[in-house]
């Protein structure tokens, strides 16, 4: 891109910091993590921050977490660092939303967007991209079993990288070649030193010094961040349906937790222990698939994908009608991606914990 000029005139958040007297010997923070207010000041009028792009830091008050994001955005714009468009401050609130949900529902916000444009990507998104920084993200948690992660919603900068690697390696894999259909969800391969240029220039939207999955998701595939946000508004309508489908397959969640930590659970006793316990273990592990926690498993996973049919029949019905297809128009946004990557958990569910498979 064409290296752009630096703005002409500061921001108004710049401005009114400017009048406000701050004294050198006030500080902030604690540990490593502390700065004065005057010195904080005096980079913001010299063009220098002293800010640390981490989230682990205390953040000086003040100035609002939006504040220093355009901050740190003009910067790079003025040096022809960055691929972002501007994001005005309510778009770039609800985008920093977006970025605190969970990696899936990242996924379905980028899906529901840009459904006619890589609609046909979802498949790779869900079984690959979504599968990889879950994994990376437990890693970094040193969580070795699925029952005890909750999924998170960001990465540092280190582990980005890992992110990267990650998917490269997989997509070099034999087990990656089945996905050759999908060029276009494959990352360039790049050093380390390149890759987390690109981490601070292009990936990082909100410059928070923290990679969400819907960054990830605009980055990989060259999506303008501004679009979609302008396909993005905010609906004051309520979709109940929609909403006892996701209620109903967070239970089935619940459920699979409930049955895999208690699987784990027998499976170590009957490994590591002894006698008469470590028998008694070995006879209900044989018969925990036909068990209560399976029954309440499966029992869930029925009505989950009832509800799922539902929410999918109703969406047919209103898109074949013409009806909210436009965000911008004052209907519902668009649900493509969310009713799809539903259906897709439901049928992942049956393959996994269904009755007529085994395992």
């Amino acid at each position: 891109m064409s290296e752009q000029k630096r703005p002409s005139a500061k921001p108004a958040w710049m401005k009114n910091l400017k009048k406000k007297k701050l004294k050198a010997t006030t500080t902030v923070g604690t540990g490593n993590a502390i700065i004065t207010q005057a010195k904080m000041q005096a980079g913001i009028k010299s063009g220098k921050s002293h800010l640390k792009k981490s989230s682990k830091q205390h953040r000086p008050s003040g100035i609002s977490d939006i504040a220093k994001q355009q901050y740190r955005r003009q910067k790079m714009e003025a040096s022809g660092a960055s691929f972002t468009e501007n994001l005005d401050e309510k778009s770039l609130e609800y985008f920093n939303e977006v970025c605190a949900r969970p990696y899936s529902e990242q996924a379905q916000f980028f899906l529901n967007a840009f459904w006619d444009e890589f609609g046909d990507q979802a498949e790779v998104i869900y079984a690959v991209h979504w599968d990889i920084v879950k994994a990376v993200e437990m890693e970094s948690q040193g969580i070795h079993y699925r029952h005890l992660y909750e999924e998170g919603f960001d990465l540092d900068f280190d582990m980005a990288l890992l992110l990267f690697e990650r998917l490269n390696n997989f997509f070099d894999s034999s087990e990656g070649k089945k996905y050759a259909e999908y060029p276009k969800a494959v990352p360039t391969h790049m050093t380390s030193i390149t890759r987390k240029k690109e981490l601070r220039s292009k990936v990082d939207v909100n410059f928070d010094g923290r990679v969400g999955f819907l960054e990830y998701l605009l980055y990989q595939y060259e999506a303008s961040p501004k679009t979609l946000m302008e396909r993005s508004t905010r609906s004051s309508e309520s979709n109940p349906e929609l909403d006892a489908a996701r209620a109903a397959l967070a239970e089935v969640n619940k459920r699979i937790k409930a049955y895999e930590a208690e699987k784990a659970r027998l499976t170590k006793i009957s490994e590591s222990g002894k006698g008469v316990k470590a028998l008694g273990a070995k006879n209900m592990l044989a018969q925990i698939e036909s068990g209560p926690l399976m029954e309440q498993l499966r029992a869930a996973l029925i009505t989950a994908e009832a509800k799922v049919r539902i929410v999918a029949k109703k969406h047919k019905i209103r898109v074949s009608s013409g009806e909210g297809e436009d965000s911008g128009s004052g209907g519902q946004p668009r649900t493509d991606g969310t009713i799809w990557w539903m259906k897709r958990e439901i049928l992942e569910k049956k393959r996994i914990y269904g009755r007529s498979k085994k395992r």
